[in-house]
């Protein structure tokens, strides 16, 4: 990977220089001063404290991150102990995390789901991989809801960016790490090129994309059950498409006779929902002679 990404080499080279150069100078102007200004005699009993060998290897082995080898052991030492606490014998159960990891680092939890077969089972992995998408996806999804509104596509992208930086050396040595930093950088590139629509590279590696794909998928309404839940989940999924029409460059359109924006498409919607669709539609239509039309528009935008 060969990009280089917001420094302008010779300008920062110039400005360290003579930043450099300038502190050099003041330093030396204020210690000729205080050389000339301090006449006192330094005590000569003052106290000098010599860390031991074992003292100074404790303290370089606790400012430095610890070995791929090191993390790997100590995560399958908490994994026994949490299936010993907890009664079970796996991570995932009925397709959901069943441990805390909450509180494992992320460097952690990138050997996890990095691991060679043998070291973790693939519950493990799978439950490592998916922490990790979700601490991404908190940390970018407010810029898609941003970009979704403000038709900047390269916010997300830069604040994924920002997140695959963060990352320690030991992961950013990975092939999934390189893979997607290559990715993100294409897709910053081509949305700066085409303000008010999500850039589609067509790079499978793309975080962001597949982020921007998950919150404009609609699913399905059969879930839901009672009134409210109906209600809510068919909110969702025209939200969901709405989302989609945005990150295409447009707007959602229930009118077939216009030309432009993106149909409205009730493929997925069954008939509960489709029936709590149209008698709120009729009941704001009853009502707009009453209490006018924006106010039955703001109450249609709840449903």
């Amino acid at each position: 990977m060969t990009a280089a990404v917001g420094l302008n080499t010779a300008n920062s080279w110039s400005y360290a220089s003579g930043a450099y150069g300038a502190a050099s100078s003041g330093a030396a102007s204020n210690a000729t001063k205080a050389a000339n200004a301090d006449t006192t005699p330094r005590d000569s009993n003052a106290t000098s404290v010599t860390l031991s060998e074992e003292a100074k290897a404790y303290l370089a082995a606790s400012t430095a991150e610890a070995s791929p080898a090191t993390l790997a052991a100590n995560a399958r030492q908490w994994f026994d102990q949490q299936y010993a606490a907890l009664g079970i014998s796996s991570a995932v159960l009925d397709g959901e995390i069943a441990v805390d990891l909450t509180g494992q680092d992320r460097a952690t939890l990138s050997v996890v789901a990095s691991s060679t077969p043998g070291q973790f089972s693939q519950q493990e992995i799978d439950a490592a991989t998916k922490t990790l998408q979700v601490r991404f996806d908190d940390a970018v999804s407010p810029y898609v809801v941003i970009a979704r509104h403000t038709g900047d596509y390269a916010a997300p992208y830069d604040a994924a960016l920002n997140y695959l930086n963060k990352a320690g050396l030991d992961e950013q040595a990975t092939p999934a790490w390189k893979n997607e930093y290559q990715a993100v950088l294409d897709g910053l590139a081509a949305a700066k090129s085409a303000f008010g629509k999500a850039p589609d590279t067509g790079n499978p590696n793309d975080p962001v994309r597949a982020l921007l794909a998950r919150t404009s998928s609609s699913g399905s309404s059969s879930a839901a059950t009672d009134s409210a839940g109906i209600t809510s989940r068919a909110r969702a999924m025209l939200d969901a498409q709405a989302n989609a029409a945005r990150d295409n460059g447009t707007n959602l359109t229930f009118d077939r006779s216009r030309g432009s924006g993106q149909q409205v498409d009730f493929t997925d919607f069954d008939n509960r929902s489709l029936a709590t669709i149209a008698q709120n539609y009729r009941t704001l239509t009853s009502l707009q002679g009453a209490i006018g039309a924006n106010s039955a528009s703001g109450l249609l935008s709840k449903l």
